[in-house]
């Protein structure tokens, strides 16, 4: 019964597997919803990127959520959001991850207008630098645009959104 106000952004009180407590709606995907969430007893504020419910019962959709739930578990970098957790709650399978506190570089641009090359290549060199890291780890993310490169309050860039992600090496 959770679905409906959880997807109309009614998101007061609202608990994931009775360990996540659902703060507020950050966005939406053509294959998920993401929620600002904090775990009860850490009191860390994270993402949570939950498949639509009407798609949990689809395997191939499931199937390709997991996929990106190792694709992130698998990556540790500080250009990479980092993956915590991936759980189901009833007919709810999400993804758990780090929450940053920031905007996406198309919104940046939308907002503020064109950056200076010199502003634009030290993001670049940034995202580089993860995407290298996937590479050795046998990942291709297949999906790099500005709208999946988030930037923190301190100026660190992070890729994020592995759903089209390619593992090289997985089974």
């Amino acid at each position: 019964y959770h679905a409906d106000p959880l997807l109309k952004g009614n998101v007061q009180r609202f608990v994931l597997s009775g360990k996540y407590r659902v703060l507020d709606r950050l966005g939406a995907g053509g294959m998920a919803s993401v929620f600002l969430a904090e775990h009860r007893v850490m009191r860390r504020r994270v993402a949570i990127k939950v498949l639509p419910p009407n798609m949990a019962n689809n395997p191939s959709a499931v199937d390709r959520f997991h996929r990106e739930a190792r694709a992130v578990a698998a990556l540790h970098h500080p250009n990479i959001v980092a993956a915590y957790d991936v759980d189901v709650d009833g007919n709810f399978h999400f993804l758990v991850t780090e929450f940053v506190d920031g905007r996406n570089l198309h919104e940046m641009v939308r907002l503020h207008g064109r950056m200076t090359p010199e502003r634009a290549g030290h993001y670049t060199a940034q995202a580089a630098l993860g995407l290298q890291h996937a590479h050795e780890k046998g990942l291709v993310h297949r999906d790099i645009k500005p709208a999946n490169l988030l930037l923190d309050r301190t100026g660190t860039v992070k890729i994020l959104d592995m759903g089209l992600a390619l593992l090289f090496h997985e089974e």
